[in-house]
């Protein structure tokens, strides 16, 4: 068994540790991650500059570690084209400092490491844990190793990815574990305004998020303090809308 771990937080973020640290036993792990944090860098692929890598030797279990100067999806398809030899049986990223919930994983390059591996034909698996002062990384690098044994038993293969979301709490108060859809994120609050020292205006993207009505879905159930697991596939086709619009009538 041959597993790439990456993530967004960059190489030296706790959560890309203790989640090397959990799948240690599975195999040979290569831990290939990005050089600095790439937050909310989606599915970024850096094209009109050189991209570096290194070894730069983590030691919590792994066989290789390597840092890249680029996003999580640069990570991923260096790993399968060049630096790590041989076949790639499970792509794995995170854990994240903060969810990745609803809208959030078109957003999310801990996300976008997963989705690479699946648009590479390789079943993978994205892991956040729902908090950012000094996480529960414990909990969920503990539910990392049972879920990702459980793929790997069922023998999952394909162009699919799993995004799972684990609360910020001891391992004794998680609730229990729901296979659910994505749900919604919307913010409040969006942009903040504010001026340099030199009296230029700038503008800074964040917001609140707001909880909506659906609890039957990631953003629903991690709230209540359940571990959320949605599976993710490459095609976005609205295959119901798709067959509406044949019947449209349009001339060129």
């Amino acid at each position: 068994m041959r597993i790439v771990i990456t993530n967004d937080d960059g190489i030296e973020a706790k959560g890309i540790k203790e989640l090397t640290k959990a799948l240690a036993s599975f195999g040979e792990i290569y831990v290939v991650a990005p050089w600095n944090p790439q937050s909310a860098g989606s599915h970024a692929t850096t094209l009109h500059k050189p991209l570096r890598a290194e070894e730069f030797p983590l030691n919590v279990g792994e066989k290789k570690s390597f840092r890249v100067s680029g996003t999580p999806a640069d990570c991923v398809l260096l790993a399968v084209d060049i630096l790590v030899k041989g076949q790639i049986d499970l792509i794995v990223s995170g854990i994240n400092q903060g969810p990745n919930l609803g809208d959030d994983v078109l957003y999310s390059g801990t996300v976008a490491g997963a989705r690479e591996g699946a648009l590479n034909g390789i079943t993978s698996i994205a892991y956040s844990v729902n908090g950012f002062d000094n996480p529960h990384y414990d909990t969920a690098a503990a539910f990392a190793k049972i879920f990702t044994k459980k793929v790997i038993d069922k023998h999952v293969i394909g162009e699919i990815y799993f995004n799972v979301n684990v609360p910020d709490l001891p391992i004794n108060e998680i609730k229990g574990i729901k296979f659910v859809k994505q749900g919604r994120r919307r913010y409040i609050d969006r942009v903040m305004i504010g001026k340099d020292p030199f009296g230029k205006v700038y503008y800074w993207i964040g917001g609140k998020p707001v909880q909506n009505g659906d609890m039957d879905t990631d953003t629903g159930v991690v709230s209540r303090g359940y571990i959320s697991i949605t599976p993710m596939k490459i095609d976005m086709t609205d295959y119901e809308f798709l067959e509406r619009i044949k019947n449209w009538e349009i001339k060129f």
